[in-house]
């Protein structure tokens, strides 16, 4: 047989050989990828037995027989792949993770250490070494790896905060001091938090921290803190963030010169999304002052005690005020006449502090005013458009009711605080 000849058969001996491995290589991966899909065991033991020096069939096999609960063999198994691929950071997490479930924490701390040395940016390592530490009440070590992990996954602050809440007994100033927050996201973050539990005081302190707030993060803030009677404290974020110019005790956009944003909370004219059968628009065409007026059509039943336009006023306690607006309506027909009320907006009870007399039959533009006194524990006042109580409701009413010109006032110095500003 000559040279060649042989070289010929060497050559196509070797790439038989490597077709089958490739295939052989192939089918164990393909098995082992189908015993994960399935958590099938079966499928994983076979693949293992095509493969016996593979890490990413036994990682495989070690993932199903943890999914199927069988913790002390999935241990070894993952153990065997990690001997195939020692610096593999997720081999090790899986360790982790299933050495915990078998009652091996200390074994559990070791090989998420491991993982976190093998892959130091990655937040999950960090977040399953933080979890487990805090429950074997290493708390100070637990919370720098879930900051970590927070870090450097901002959507686990969330998790990262309830878990500080919990484990400091819903301590505010102990939250604060697990989460040590380092950024405007993650202050903003605990100040809604502690805003959503009550912590009123805990959470304007965070906001002040904040250098550039942003946009949703303080409507959620200001929606907390009007939710528990916080209304001064709801204020400052509102005037920070959306009117600088706007100043406590004064109506904003009181003769409606500037655009209502119906979408907005906070402060500001307020529009209630739950009323059928009446339409509130700007009205350029009727106004007692300035371009504008609001206009408020009637045109079938609805419920006479929902507050159709609502603002939310600063006060000071135990203050007498005098509201002043302007009012015309036409044709307006109803058992429940329009009227404008005033209520407490810091207690839970929403007293009514004062009404104005009907506006059903006002057939060109009236003054109307309401004089009030704000209770010893006041802070802020609603000023509310709605309907007379009817018998029944819904309660039908048809026509049109137009308001303007609103301004509120200090009585004892009788100084009318601008009310025009808009934001």
């Amino acid at each position: 047989m000559n040279k060649s000849a042989v070289i010929c058969i060497v050559a196509a001996a070797v790439c038989a050989l490597a077709i089958w491995e490739s295939a052989r290589i192939g089918f164990a991966r393909t098995a082992a990828q189908n015993a994960l899909r399935t958590n099938d065991a079966g499928i994983a033991d076979r693949a293992v037995r095509s493969l016996p020096n593979d890490a990413e069939v036994h990682a495989a096999r070690g993932i199903v027989l943890q999914r199927t609960e069988n913790y002390p063999e999935a241990g070894r198994e993952l153990e065997r792949a990690i001997q195939l691929r020692p610096r593999d950071y997720f081999l090790w997490m899986m360790l982790g993770v299933t050495r915990d479930l078998n009652d091996d924490q200390q074994g559990a701390v070791s090989a998420l250490r491991e993982s976190v040395a093998l892959a130091p940016a990655y937040a999950k390592p960090h977040w399953l070494l933080g979890n487990l530490l805090l429950r074997m009440d290493q708390a100070d070590e637990a919370f720098k790896e879930l900051r970590f992990a927070a870090d450097r996954d901002p959507s686990l602050l969330p998790n990262v905060i309830d878990l500080a809440w919990g484990v400091s007994h819903n301590d505010a100033a102990q939250t604060v001091a697990a989460i040590q927050p380092q950024t405007d996201s993650a202050r903003m973050s605990l100040a809604v938090f502690l805003a959503a539990h009550k912590q009123g005081t805990a959470a304007i302190n965070q906001f002040r921290n904040v250098k550039s707030p942003s946009l949703p993060g303080a409507d959620r803030l200001m929606f907390e803190l009007i939710e528990i009677k916080f209304i001064g404290e709801a204020f400052e974020v509102w005037n920070r963030t959306h009117c600088a110019a706007c100043k406590p005790g004064s109506l904003v956009n009181g003769s409606f010169e500037d655009d209502i944003d119906v979408a907005r909370n906070g402060f500001g004219w307020q529009i209630s999304p739950d009323a059928p059968n009446v339409t509130l628009s700007v009205d350029a065409s009727e106004h007692e002052s300035g371009a504008r007026s609001l206009r408020l059509d009637f045109h079938g039943s609805s419920n006479s005690a929902i507050a159709l336009a609502s603002q939310i006023v600063i006060a000071d306690p135990a203050t007498r005020y005098r509201l002043s607006f302007q009012a015309k309506t036409k044709s307006f027909v109803s058992a429940g006449a329009p009227v404008v009320k005033v209520i407490d907006a810091s207690g839970d009870s929403a007293s009514v502090l004062g009404q104005s007399a009907s506006l059903s039959d006002v057939n060109s533009w009236r003054p109307f005013t309401i004089e009030f006194t704000t209770g010893p524990n006041t802070r802020g006042v609603q000023v509310l458009v709605s309907r007379q109580a009817c018998a029944a409701n819904p309660c039908a009413a048809f026509g049109t009711l137009w308001l303007d010109s609103f301004s509120i006032a200090a009585v004892q110095t009788s100084k009318v605080i601008d009310a025009s500003r808009a934001p």
